[in-house]
């Protein structure tokens, strides 16, 4: 095919948009420390391996100005739906952190998160990084791009049905919540329970100063739970990439044309 035909350009451009919306939104590929400059690389690269084994686009307008802005909007989208499944687990990871941190008073004084530039408190920095290191190891990322290599077969371009996106994220949200208070459960009892005992020996001996010895009573015992917790959060973390997984097939399903 003629490398010049403003078709096959239009086909490879569609390719890469929907490849560059996966590198927005998708784990370990939208953190800030990667520059723009090797995910634009990246997402060209790939795009041009999938020259000749993505089925081109048949729409007869395909050239029409209003139409290719449509087009490249739905690509474009189609990744970012893609990606964003892959990371509602993460999100749960990082919320389980801030629960986590709030409970051994870490939020009086929360520190800026160099993987994203946000305000999150150390115990929620260790569990994302502990939790993304495993995702590589275990070629969490190659998973993306063969997701994404499937997309192409299923989801021809420029036909994703985006809006049926929705009612997933809805149910994945609440998920989020119900996944990120299970995993801070433990410190949240024994949190609850030292507050407990601190709150009884205060009418007891009101004269003490109970409150500046509780947060860092609270401290520590937060600490010595995380020395423990890192252990066991390792044999978690296969389940939750296998339901990262899921969500990512569920979502190229919803969005599959009829």
């Amino acid at each position: 095919m003629s490398v010049l035909d403003p078709i096959n350009i239009l086909y490879a451009f569609l390719i890469f948009v929907r490849i560059g919306g996966l590198m927005v939104s998708a784990p370990f590929f939208e953190q800030s420390f990667i520059p723009i400059q090797i995910k634009v690389f990246l997402s060209a690269l790939i795009a041009y391996s999938l020259i000749g084994i993505v089925p081109q686009p048949e729409q007869p307008d395909v050239l029409h100005p209003v139409a290719l802005l449509i087009f490249v909007l739905i690509e474009f989208l189609t990744g970012v739906v893609i990606g964003l499944a892959a990371r509602f687990i993460f999100f749960a990871i990082r919320f389980a952190g801030e629960f986590i941190g709030f409970q051994m008073a870490l939020s009086i004084s929360q520190v800026i998160s160099p993987a994203d530039g946000q305000a999150s408190n150390p115990i929620s920095n260790i569990l994302m990084m502990t939790f993304l290191m495993v995702f590589l190891l275990l070629d969490g990322h190659h998973q993306l791009f063969e997701a994404l290599m499937a997309s192409f077969n299923v989801i021809p371009l420029a036909q994703g049905v985006i809006a049926n996106s929705g009612n997933l994220m809805l149910t994945w949200t609440g998920q989020l919540f119900i996944i990120a208070v299970r995993l801070a459960a433990p410190f949240m009892v024994t949190i609850f329970l030292v507050d407990m005992t601190l709150g009884i020996f205060a009418r007891v001996a009101p004269q003490t100063e109970i409150f500046s010895q509780s947060l860092s009573l609270k401290l520590i015992v937060g600490v010595g739970l995380v020395y423990l917790y890192i252990g066991n959060f390792f044999p978690l973390i296969p389940s939750l990439l296998t339901q990262m997984t899921d969500h990512i097939l569920d979502m190229i399903e919803a969005i599959m044309p009829v």
